[in-house]
């Protein structure tokens, strides 16, 4: 007979759960209009285990839109840096980049619900650095492309990637 103490435990309610119930209400209601009460009762938690996990609102809140601009790095910027291979690079970006926005609306409804209007919780998040480092990736890249000769010269990198991502939040809304 196998020894209880070594029996896996039941996994307790997880910070994915969570994470997930607040996006959802973060986005649709903003941060102000969310309590902690609130994001606990839609994941099935307690307040306490939601605390115990992200310590306090802005915590989660901060989390949140961490997690996606991390996440957006992590997945999507690597398919840039093919050496060599600029088009393919970029049509690989392009394409992730419409995947990922399809399969995370509601992350992706919290971060313009984030840059258009800007919550208290969350502004020094976007601030952070992390979302500029993620437009420098894209702006270097397309830089990369104009020094092999794949995208053209008189081209204004910086502006391209802005192009890319004012495209991108409009093919969202629509």
């Amino acid at each position: 007979m196998a020894n209880p103490a070594h029996r896996p435990r039941a996994r307790a309610p997880g910070k994915g759960r969570i994470a997930s119930a607040a996006r959802r209400l973060f986005a649709r209601r903003g941060y102000a209009a969310t309590s902690m009460a609130d994001v606990a009762a839609a994941a099935g938690v307690s307040k306490a285990t939601v605390f115990h996990h992200f310590g306090n609102k802005r915590g989660l809140y901060q989390a949140l839109i961490a997690d996606a601009v991390i996440g957006f790095r992590e997945q999507v910027v690597p398919l840039l840096d093919a050496e060599g291979e600029t088009e393919a690079g970029l049509g690989a970006f392009a394409e992730a980049h419409a995947e990922r926005l399809d399969r995370l609306q509601g992350t992706m409804r919290l971060i313009m619900r984030e840059m258009l209007e800007g919550s208290p919780g969350s502004l020094e998040v976007l601030r952070s650095g992390e979302m500029a480092r993620n437009f420098s990736l894209v702006v270097e890249a397309l830089r990369r492309g104009q020094a092999a000769g794949k995208v053209r010269a008189d081209a204004d990198p910086g502006l391209a990637a802005f192009v890319l991502m004012c495209t991108s939040w409009f093919l969202f809304q629509t």
